[in-house]
C-alpha cells in the first residue's frame, strides 16, 4: 500500500504535538487522588490480534491511571504474518478528575492497515472516545473517529466515520464491523462508550461461533460522578 506523503505525515505529527500539549495541560490539573464517587477510566489499544494461529497480541495498549493523569504509547510498526500489518501505531489516554467535573479521553490509531493478506486495507484509522460527567449530565461521544481509504474484498468505502455498527460479511473468513460501537451508563451519573473502528469476528464454518478477532483502533472511556 501506499504511504501518506510527507505533507500528510508533517500534518499528523503537528495534530498530535498539539493533542499531548493539551493533554499534558490536562493533567497537571488532576487531584493525586479522586474523591468518593468520583472516577474516571480510559483505554486505547492501537491493535489486537487474537486467533489460534497467532495467539493474543496487543500493539500500543494503554490503560488511564485511575487518579486521571495521561498515558500514551507508540509503536513504530507491526507485522503477524498473513494476519496483520501496520505502521505508526499510537495510543493516547487522558482523564481529569475534579470536584464538578470529570473527563476523559482515550483515541489509538494507526496508518497503513493491513488485515488478512489486505482483505481489509485502510491508509489510516482513528478511534476517538470522550466521556464526562458533571453532576447532573453524563454523556459520551465519537466525534473525530474516521476511517481513510478503507477498502474492503475490493469494495471502497472511502473516507470518514461509517454509521455505527456496520456489518460486512466476508466469507470463508467470518465478518467485519466496522465503527463499532457499545455504549453504557445511566446517561446522569455515569457514561460510558467503547469505539472499535475495525472488528473482524473470525468464525468456524461449521458452528459458526467465533474463535477469534482482529481490532484495529479500540477506544473505551467511562465516566462517573
Amino acid at each position: 500500500m501506499s504511504r501518506p506523503s510527507s505533507n500528510h505525515r508533517g500534518a499528523r505529527r503537528a495534530e498530535r504535538g498539539v493533542a499531548l500539549l493539551l493533554l499534558s495541560a490536562a493533567a497537571l490539573a488532576v487531584p493525586s487522588r479522586p474523591a468518593s464517587g468520583q472516577s474516571v477510566a480510559g483505554q486505547a489499544i492501537a491493535a489486537t490480534v487474537n486467533t489460534p494461529a497467532a495467539g493474543s497480541q496487543f500493539f500500543a495498549a494503554v490503560t488511564l491511571p485511575l487518579a486521571g493523569g495521561m498515558e500514551n504509547a507508540d509503536v513504530d510498526a507491526a507485522n503477524v504474518t498473513n494476519m496483520f500489518g501496520a505502521a505508526g501505531l499510537t495510543s493516547i489516554t487522558s482523564g481529569q478528575v475534579d470536584q464538578g467535573l470529570v473527563s476523559v479521553t482515550a483515541s489509538a490509531e494507526a496508518a497503513d492497515v493491513n488485515i488478512l493478506n489486505g482483505l481489509i486495507a485502510a491508509k489510516a484509522v482513528l478511534a476517538l472516545a470522550t466521556s464526562y460527567a458533571n453532576g447532573t449530565t453524563a454523556a459520551s461521544e465519537s466525534d473525530g473517529s474516521t476511517l481513510l481509504n478503507l477498502v474492503i474484498a475490493g469494495v471502497s468505502y472511502g473516507d470518514g466515520a461509517p454509521a455505527p455498527n456496520s456489518r460486512v460479511e466476508l466469507p470463508g473468513v467470518g465478518y467485519v464491523v466496522i465503527n463499532e460501537q457499545i455504549a453504557s451508563g445511566d446517561g446522569v451519573h455515569s457514561t460510558g462508550l467503547t469505539i472499535n473502528m475495525i472488528h473482524v469476528y473470525v468464525v468456524d464454518p461449521l458452528t459458526q461461533a467465533s474463535i477469534g478477532e482482529i481490532v484495529v483502533g479500540a477506544a473505551r472511556s467511562t465516566a462517573t460522578l
